[in-house]
This record gives structure tokens, sequence and C-alpha cells, in this order.
């Protein structure tokens, strides 16, 4: 039998590995952020990098003190009056201009100059120059200064029942960002591999090909091959995408968008990395063997998508909770939530990325999803076994719901 699992699996996996719609799939999602780079280096080769001419209002001290400090990227100039810096600006002269007035000050930008400012650089340069003055009228040392600029070393750690570990609001980020990307993967890869499935199901039923099929294996033999099929066709994506992110890295070592990625992952703690990607094996794995039990009860093509809704929707369930549960983690509601079968591969990694679970909380979390896997897995084959060869005309849901019953 397993030998025949194996001849329908490599069938579903080089039929569709074969086709440009596969790879179209697979590249889709990569188009907007090169499409973004394009844009990106287009607009940085073509744009005028000069910088910002800035004039000051009627004040020595300031234009000295910022030609002297730099602390600002401009061409800094002095004017006598405000109408001046206005009609400088209109002409295209300028690109704003400063004034101080009973001690607050006021930026005026051009709206056709191509150079634009940027509110916390000028806001953190001019407090630069207030606090020195200050310092300068209370007469401390530049030494003295430094010291009071300096922030508090502070090392953040926690503390479980394993043992403190470091890391703090850094690791706690990255672990995030992971559980966000878990989420989205799994939102989308079941998008693709779900429909993909049911289609495929489909097709076999609505052209009678299943008939000549089960005279060869069995629905068993039909059922687990084709769930590995497409298994193996999500592996290659992930794969495909683990060695595209590799490249990308050694190729666009410079990048700075390449390099907040790699500051990520390399922030993300080891362990809930490994339960993260274990959570997505089993979940995914339990979202198709769900699909191909709402996939056996179609007729043909145009009852895929009835099929997979309710899919789609329950996989939604997880990372919304994910989203909103952030401000009362404590609620009992998505504490029960973050257990259930289905809703916990996209809840739970973000609970433990938080730290309101624990590794144990997230391990039971994992087992239950497993054992409702291996139940689905095994449901699913009666209700397959079925159907397969059944052409009611009753919805979906009725003939699920009477399933379900017998």
């Amino acid at each position: 039998m397993f030998k025949q699992m194996k001849l329908v699996a490599g069938q579903v996996y080089r039929t569709k590995i074969k086709t440009p719609t596969f790879w179209l799939t697979v590249l889709t999602p990569l188009l907007l952020p090169i499409i973004g780079l394009i844009i990106g280096f287009v607009i940085a080769k073509t744009s005028d990098h000069s910088p910002a001419r800035l004039a000051i209002v009627d004040n020595t001290a300031l234009v000295q003190t910022l030609k002297t400090g730099k602390v600002l990227d401009a061409k800094i100039s002095e004017v006598a009056d405000v109408k001046t810096a206005k009609q400088k600006i209109l002409d295209e002269k300028l690109d704003g201009y400063l004034v101080k007035e009973d001690g607050k000050y006021t930026l005026v930008a051009g709206t056709d100059s191509t150079t634009k400012f940027n509110e916390t650089t000028v806001k953190t340069a001019l407090s630069q120059i207030e606090l020195a003055e200050k310092a300068s009228h209370l007469k401390l040392t530049t030494e003295e200064l430094v010291s009071l600029q300096t922030p508090a070393n502070l090392t953040m750690k926690t503390l479980g029942k394993k043992g403190e570990s470091s890391g703090g609001e850094a690791k706690n980020a990255a672990n995030n960002a992971i559980s966000v990307l878990i989420s989205v993967v799994i939102f989308m890869l079941l998008m693709i591999y779900s429909n993909m499935l049911a289609q495929e199901i489909a097709n076999e039923k609505s052209n009678r090909i299943m008939e000549t099929l089960l005279a060869a294996t069995s629905t068993k033999v039909q059922y687990f091959g084709k769930i590995l099929g497409v298994g193996l066709l999500v592996l290659t994506h992930i794969v495909f995408y683990v060695v595209l992110g590799v490249v990308a890295a050694i190729v666009l070592k410079d990048n700075q968008m390449v390099e907040s990625a790699k500051s990520m992952v390399g922030g993300v703690d080891m362990s809930f990395l490994l339960y993260a990607v274990l959570m997505l094996i089993v979940g995914l794995a339990a979202y198709l063997f769900l699909t191909a039990i709402t996939a056996s009860l179609v007729n043909d093509q145009s009852q895929v998508q009835q099929a997979i809704a309710p899919i789609s929707y329950l996989s939604l369930v997880g990372y919304m909770a994910g989203i909103f549960g952030a401000e009362v983690p404590n609620n009992i509601v998505l504490k029960v939530l973050s257990y259930l079968p289905f809703v916990s591969p996209t809840f739970m990694p973000s609970r433990l990325a938080l730290e309101i679970s624990t590794s144990t909380e997230a391990y039971i979390a994992l087992a239950i999803q497993l054992i409702a896997l291996v139940l689905v897995a095994k449901f699913g084959e009666r209700i397959y076994a079925k159907n397969v060869l059944s052409y009611s005309d009753e919805k979906i849901f009725k003939q699920l719901i009477r399933n379900l019953k017998k």
C-alpha cells in the first residue's frame, strides 16, 4: 500500500510542479517586495541628494551653532526677516526657514521643494542646542554634560521555571515578529494549497476519473497519497523561500531591509523558533486533512470555493485573536482559544512570543493539535471513502452534518 501511496503522491507532485501556474503562485508574493526594491533603487539613483537649504531668520548665534555643530544635514544661511525668507521659498531659492520667537521655534517648509525636513531630526538637533546653552548658563563642563546625557545601563532578563534568560524586549519583539510571520505563512499556504487539493479532488470527481483510479487502488491510498503529494509541494514552496532568503542575505548584505531582517532573525529565541516550526507543520497538515474531507463532498469545480471557505475563516480566528488579545492577555476566552485545535497554530505562538503563555502550556497546545491531526486524519479517511464516489445535490454543509451524525 505504501508503494501505491508513493505513486499517487509522486503523480500529484510531478504534475503540479511542472506547471507554470504553480511557480507563478510561488513567485507572486515576491513581486511586491521586488517591485518595491526596484522603485526604491530607481528613486535613489535619480533623486537629488543635495542637502536642504535652510535659512535662519535674524539669529546669527543659531546660524553659527548649526554650522559649527553640523547637527543638521542642511545648507545653513541667514536672512534678515520672515518676508525675505518667504519670498526666497517662493522663488525656489530656499527649501525652508527657521525662526525663533519667545523661546519657541517655527519651521516653515516649501511645498514645491523636492527636499523635505524630518520633524524628529530637526527637533532633536534643536534640543541638543538648547541643552548645550542651558549647560553653559549653569557652567557645566563638557564631561558633565555628556554624563547627563548618558542613558541608564539596563539589562533585561526573563525568569521562568528554566531559570534566567537574557533578551528582554528585543527577544520578545523578534519572537513576536516570527509568530506573526508564522500566522501569515499558515494562512497564505492554506489559501494556496487547500484550493489546489480541493481542485484536484473535484476535478477527478467531476470527470469520473476517481472511479477508474479506485479500480486499481483504494480510497485510503488516494486520500493519504494526495495529501502527501500536496504536502511535498508545500515543503518545496517553503524550501524555495528559505534558499532565496539565504541567497538574498549574501548578495544584498549591505541592503538596509536585509540587514533589518537578519537582525530580527538573530534576536529570535531558538527554542521558540523550534516550537513555531513544529506548530506550522502540524497546523498545516491538519488543515490539509480538513480540506480533503470537505473537498470529497463537492461534485464539480464550482463548489470548491464553497468547500474551503469555512476552513479559511477558521484559520483567521486564531490570527485575529492574537491581534486583539494582546490588550487582554489573561481573558479566559482567549486562554481557552489558545488550546483549541485549528486555532492554536496561529494563536499560541503569539502568546508564547509575548510570554503570556509558558513553554509547558505551548507544548500542551501542540500536543492537543497533534491529537486533533490524528483524529481528523482517521475520521477524514472514512468520510473520504464514503463520499468520493457520491454525487449528492445537497449543499456541502448539509452533507457534512449528515456524515457527522452517522
